[in-house]
């Protein structure tokens, strides 16, 4: 399997497949985090294109040097801010995840849910939505730098030094904004528990 950065040489090389993997493979983590991000689709979607027409018009643009999904995850950062710019609706950045965010149908399912069964029964229904909901609540409860650092460390799969250069902030603050966002996640989670 060739690695990102050989895929974005062949792709700077003409080869258009080698952009058609690099989508590929980043696609589903990448739209995940901007979906959060944006709490909806169409924004989601023409940011992540965005994204991706940064590469196709300026393939020069990534070095080498530097791991590619961490560039790619600035990048879709930046798109992102300067889509809230536009928007001027900095406020909802970081917006609730609810059902009104994906549309009638809530939010997609999960790893787990699907995993167990392609077609839960009542009881099992009631018990996932019960857990998206009190999921959805907890993360309401987080400031929205803490919402950011979780969504990025959890969804990009970047380090911590690698999520500090992207915000721009030491990385004491970033540790310290993630520990209180899983102290705080642990806590309401263990609420909605009992």
């Amino acid at each position: 399997m060739l690695t990102d950065q050989e895929l974005v040489t062949l792709f700077k090389q003409g080869d258009v497949e080698a952009l058609g993997l690099l989508m590929e493979r980043h696609k589903a983590a990448v739209y995940g985090y901007l979906l959060r991000l944006t709490a909806r689709p169409d924004a989601a979607e023409d940011i992540f294109q965005e994204v991706w027409l940064k590469l196709v018009r300026r393939p020069g643009a990534y070095s080498e040097r530097e791991k590619f999904r961490a560039w790619l995850f600035t990048v879709a950062r930046n798109a992102a801010m300067d889509h809230f710019r536009r928007e001027s609706s900095r406020g909802a950045m970081f917006a609730a995840e609810s059902g009104a965010a994906y549309g009638e149908g809530g939010p997609p399912p999960g790893a787990l849910e699907t995993a167990v069964s392609p077609e839960p029964g009542p009881q099992e229904t009631l018990e996932n939505k019960v857990l998206a909901e009190t999921i959805s609540a907890a993360m309401e409860r987080l400031s929205p730098d803490q919402r950011e650092v979780f969504y990025l460390r959890h969804y990009s799969e970047l380090s911590f030094r690698e999520i500090a250069g992207m915000l721009g902030v030491p990385i004491g603050t970033v540790l310290a904004r993630m520990s209180r966002a899983a102290a705080l996640l642990r806590k309401e989670l263990q609420k909605g528990v009992q």
